[in-house]
């Protein structure tokens, strides 16, 4: 396809995505934008993680806590 243009990933965010061109240009999409378009991904890296800490009062109701591990699983 002559619109094919292979560029690595080399940042995600949380409103865009950030790709190294053959040339070494970084491009910056909107993800709004790509969420529209056909992707292929060649060379699929390994499982990744991440973790985000955070505090709960001590007073938070159970209920609430509840609600929220249901959120986040």
């Amino acid at each position: 396809n002559e619109n094919f243009v292979q560029m690595i990933v080399e940042e995600m965010n949380i409103l865009n995505t950030v790709f190294l061109r053959y040339d070494n240009e970084k491009i910056y999409y909107p993800n709004a934008v790509l969420i529209t378009k056909p992707i292929s991904n060649f060379y699929r890296s390994p499982d990744m993680g991440d973790s985000v800490e955070f505090s709960i009062d001590v007073s938070t109701p159970v209920e609430t806590l509840g609600a929220l591990k249901a959120r986040i699983q």
